[in-house]
């Protein structure tokens, strides 16, 4: 992390620095206990340039209560591991996990923010037999922002908050 062109003395550099390195995120406070943000080396694809967050943090209304939601992709303390995180303000849960795998993977993972609207599914498409025998629709219809979750220039899931259930559901949208 570089810090030399940030206006703020060196003191406030150190505390700015030590907060990032325990794990607080200084707009939205502490991040879920045991996970981190990705190390460089972690998420240096150039495709990443395209983002201002480098596709690992995404903000939006998910949930349709009227707050901004954060959604951000985090490696667990050994960093064996990600996680993508949903940190909904309404929520009693501070952070909700709703999806993990092999951190070694994480360099070709990203999100981004889906708008509003209706999106023809993997189902749909007809692309893959499993999304269909499993019940999901040909078509997506979001009342709410909603986070897709993809694999760099391949398969892509959409993250939608459930307002019947209460939770988040995924569906594919692509294989």
């Amino acid at each position: 992390m570089n810090l030399s062109r940030c206006p703020l003395r060196m003191t406030e550099k150190f505390v700015v620095f030590v907060l990032l390195m325990a794990g607080v995120s200084l707009a939205d406070g502490p991040l879920p206990q045991g996970w981190r943000h990705p190390a460089p080396q972690q998420v240096s694809g150039k495709w990443r340039s395209e983002s201002p967050s480098k596709f690992l943090t995404v903000r939006g209304d998910f949930d349709g209560d009227g707050q901004a939601d954060l959604a951000e992709l985090l490696v667990d303390a050994s960093g064996q591991h990600y996680g993508l995180f949903v940190k909904l303000p309404s929520s009693s849960r501070n952070w909700q996990k709703i999806s993990d795998g092999d951190a070694t993977e994480l360099s070709q993972y990203g999100i981004a923010a889906v708008s509003p609207g209706s999106y023809e599914t993997a189902c749909g498409k007809g692309y893959g037999d499993y999304a269909c025998a499993h019940g999901e629709p040909n078509f997506l219809k979001l009342s709410t922002d909603a986070i897709d979750f993809f694999y760099h220039e391949s398969a892509d899931i959409i993250f939608y908050w459930d307002h019947k259930l209460k939770k988040f559901r995924r569906v594919q949208m692509s294989d």
